[in-house]
């Protein structure tokens, strides 16, 4: 009898023994959720969930369908559930339509999740653009000086014109109302396609060729 109660008691303690170890090793679960499609002008929302916060932080990077892997960004958490959204939005000129991944670890943990991007047509403006719109609202640069970041939109097909209404060049001279368009645009009183219809104008007109 007291050999069997012996033998239970140990039997009993290597089970709570290897209940005790298995949780000490176990790790966090983390998931990660996004929406499955995007369009240029949109911003990246991501959110992040633990089932427990260890301290770490968590380190992700965005891989495009090439295997590209953007720097890898860490974010400290102090909730089980966290989400960030990209301050800058999806333009042309970074990143092409296509599936994307984004991979994500935390505390050994891994995970990931696709989205895709797809060109809907609409007109997004680069971010520094908008920067030089601002500066040229407020006098610090010149027309030329703005009108090369026009040229440049042009370029890349972010703005289009026709061959056909390509002008002759003229003195870079862009008209006031243009201008305060600048200001209310660098301020997201009006919209990028706001904005472009006169950038447009001024390659119709020949004021800025390309």
């Amino acid at each position: 009898m007291m050999r069997l109660l012996t033998t239970s008691l140990a039997a009993f303690f290597i089970f709570f023994s290897a209940i005790g170890l298995s949780s000490v090793s176990a790790v966090p679960s983390l998931t990660i959720f996004t929406k499955p499609s995007y369009q240029y002008g949109d911003h990246l929302s991501i959110t992040f969930e633990v089932s427990e916060l260890t301290g770490d932080p968590i380190t992700f990077q965005i891989i495009d369908e090439s295997g590209k892997k953007s720097q890898p960004i860490s974010i400290q958490i102090t909730k089980l559930k966290t989400e960030i959204t990209a301050p800058g939005q999806f333009d042309s000129t970074i990143y092409k339509p296509g599936t994307y991944h984004i991979d994500a670890e935390y505390s050994g943990t891994k995970a990931s999740v696709a989205f895709t991007l797809t060109d809907a047509g609409k007109i997004v403006i680069p971010q520094w653009i908008k920067n030089l719109g601002r500066w040229w609202y407020e006098g610090t640069i010149s027309d030329k000086d703005f009108a090369s970041g026009i040229q440049y939109m042009i370029k890349e097909n972010i703005i289009k014109i026709p061959i056909e209404q390509k002008s002759e060049k003229k003195e870079v001279k862009i008209p006031q109302w243009i201008k305060n368009n600048a200001g209310w645009w660098s301020k997201d009183l009006i919209t990028d396609s706001d904005f472009a219809q006169g950038l447009q104008y001024l390659v119709r007109t020949g004021i800025i060729t390309v």
